[in-house]
Parts: C-alpha cells; sequence; structure tokens
C-alpha cells in the first residue's frame, strides 16, 4: 500500500509555529507533507489526507454577503473530498474564533465536525466542551496535546532587562503576546502595583490591538511596569522569555494557550486562571492557578510566585514538557489518519 500524503492547512504560519513543529515530527515518523492552499486545492486524491488548522479563515469575509459565498465553496470543498476518497481532520485550537462566536460559525463549526472523519483536540476539558457544544459524539474527538516549543526559537543574545533598565537581581514578572482586551492586562497591572514591592518589576511585550489604549498603565505606572507595545518577533522571544522569572497570563477566556507552552518550553513558570484547558498544561508545580472569580486571586498568586522553589518547579516543567513531546503526538496522530502508528522513513 502507498503512503498517503498529508496536506496540512496551512504547513506554516507566520503567526503559530504549531503547524511546522506538527508537520516536522510527522515528516520524521515516515509520512510526507505538502502544504494546502489555493494552488493545490484539487491536489490531494484518495487515500490522502487534508488536515485543517484554522477553518475560520476559509469561510468568513468582511460582509455576510461575501461570507455566505465563502462559506458554500468551503462546504462544497470538503464535500467533493469526501465523494473522492480523500480523509478530513481538523485539529480544534479554539471552540470559537479570536474574533467572538457567531450563528454563523456554529453552523460551519457543526459542519466541519460532521463531515471531518476525525477531529483533535487539545485537552481533555476541550473535548468535553466540543462534544457538547456542537453535539459530536465524543469519541469522534481524539486528545492530541499541543507540543512544546523547546528549541523552536534560539534568539540573539540580546540582554532584555538592561534594555528596560531592569536591574538582574529584580524579580520579573513578564506577559508576553498579542495585547487584547480579553487578555486582562489592565487586571495585572493593578494586581502588581497593589503590591507595592520594590524588589520586583512587571514587563509587558506584544502588539496591541487596534482600538485598544494602554492608557489604564500611564495613569498608574510608577516606573516598576515597563510596556514594549509591539510585536515581539521571532528572533527575540527567546531572549524576553529568559529574562523573565515568572510569565503571567491573566486571561478573561481561554481554550488552550500556546503561551503557557512556550512559557514551560524555557523553563518558566506560569501564573495564571484555572480556566479551559490551563488546569491540564500548568499542573501541580510548574506554576500557579488562581481562581478567576477570586477578586484577590491574581494578587495573591503573584506574591506566592516569589516563595516558589524554582529548581523543584523546574523539574516539575520538565516532566511535562517529556508528555507534550511532538514525536509521540504525531505518532498519534498518524495511528488516527491510518492505523499505522508510523512509517518507515526512506533512506
Amino acid at each position: 500500500m502507498s503512503k498517503p500524503t498529508v496536506y496540512m492547512w496551512p504547513k506554516y504560519s507566520p503567526d503559530n509555529k504549531y503547524s511546522e513543529l506538527l508537520t516536522r515530527s510527522i515528516e520524521r515518523n515516515g509520512l510526507h507533507v505538502e502544504h494546502y492552499d489555493r494552488a493545490a486545492m484539487f491536489k490531494p486524491g484518495k487515500g490522502d489526507i487534508v488536515h485543517m488548522h484554522w477553518p475560520s479563515n476559509s469561510y468568513t469575509a468582511s460582509f455576510f454577503a461575501l461570507t455566505i459565498v465563502k462559506s458554500l465553496f468551503f462546504a462544497l470543498l470538503l464535500l467533493y473530498f469526501r465523494c473522492k476518497g480523500v480523509r478530513l481532520f481538523w485539529t480544534v485550537h479554539n471552540v470559537w474564533p479570536h474574533s467572538g462566536k457567531t450563528r454563523w460559525d456554529y453552523v460551519m463549526r457543526k459542519f466541519i465536525l460532521t463531515v471531518c472523519h476525525r477531529a483533535f483536540v487539545l485537552s481533555e476539558t476541550v473535548k468535553q466542551e466540543v462534544a457538547a457544544t456542537f453535539g459530536i459524539q465524543a469519541g469522534k474527538l481524539v486528545v492530541t496535546p499541543h507540543g512544546h516549543y523547546v528549541d523552536a526559537y534560539t534568539g540573539k543574545g540580546a540582554d532584555i532587562r538592561k534594555r528596560f533598565g531592569i536591574s538582574p537581581d529584580r524579580f520579573l514578572f513578564m506577559f508576553i503576546g498579542r495585547i487584547t482586551p480579553y487578555k486582562g492586562v489592565d487586571k495585572l497591572v493593578d494586581a502588581f502595583l497593589s503590591l507595592k514591592l520594590q524588589s520586583s518589576g512587571l514587563l509587558i511585550a506584544g502588539k496591541v490591538d487596534s482600538g485598544y489604549s494602554l492608557d489604564f498603565i500611564d495613569k498608574v505606572n510608577d516606573g516598576t511596569v515597563k510596556v514594549y507595545p509591539h510585536f515581539v518577533d521571532d528572533q527575540e522571544l527567546a531572549d524576553f522569555l529568559r529574562a523573565a522569572d515568572v510569565i503571567v497570563l491573566p486571561y478573561n477566556q481561554i481554550t488552550t494557550s500556546g503561551s503557557a507552552i512556550l512559557a514551560l518550553s524555557y523553563k518558566k513558570p506560569v501564573i495564571a486562571p484555572r480556566l479551559g484547558a490551563l488546569g491540564e498544561y500548568v499542573s501541580d508545580g510548574c506554576g500557579i492557578l488562581y481562581d478567576p472569580e477570586d477578586p484577590d486571586g491574581l494578587r495573591n498568586a503573584l506574591g506566592m510566585s516569589m516563595q516558589m522553589d524554582m529548581k523543584e518547579t523546574e523539574m516539575h516543567i520538565a516532566a511535562k514538557l517529556g508528555e507534550l513531546d511532538w514525536g509521540r503526538i504525531a505518532s498519534k496522530m498518524i495511528n488516527v489518519y491510518t492505523g499505522i502508528k508510523r512509517y518507515e522513513v526512506n533512506a
């Protein structure tokens, strides 16, 4: 039997290394992976695999009439693949798009889950939520964790603390990632400043969403909160992470956080609310999860993190990273794709 080709949709993304790292591991396990785009639209044949990641980009547009047209074309394309004998899979990174859920998203996402052979979810929590939300049998959903980012970013060796005037002996809390209203940066600033700790600092780094103002920081900042309101490129991402003592992700809502996994990949403990799948990734000893309903939860977690035994924490993080090994994840996916755990790699 000839090997199927995996058409990864997409194979590479400028915003997320997930599909690139997954692709690399699948190829190491013996399958050929191609990037799926318009040029490859009708290339998949019988027995091949089309693996989608962020399908909302394929069925939504800037106005609803065009969304209807795109959605119909997308739906017909998936049905065409099914008729042709192509096997369809979707990794559900988020239950709903970051832009928010609509009734049309519900219709389209339920259709995708129905037409796909199987769907991958990144945690047991998400599996239960997807099954309940869309009325899909849990057996159609396969849990494959989000792999780690160890060695995915190398950095330039930049001294981030020196750049922002943060002394080497200061305990540094850091938020890193796109800054949007649901990320809870305002709550982080309030909680941090309320501690009034002379021995700590806070660095907030990331591109700010259009229309979202950080004026609330300027009004209260006493100089201990440093802000870098720009996209942190891949070349310096590791440098920023290495500068931190703790990564804080005070989200108001979350499904699975690549930012938490990124922090753990650089041996940094995570402070976050006990929401979504975070409890499955930031497990005991890897950081501090607080009750999002507790008004002092974030503040108390910040204070507690300064008392953590970092050597012990690193041991717990190392064990968690072993569970997030890409080779294990790719092997499980290939088994779901084809019933075979791995293929022999051609010499």
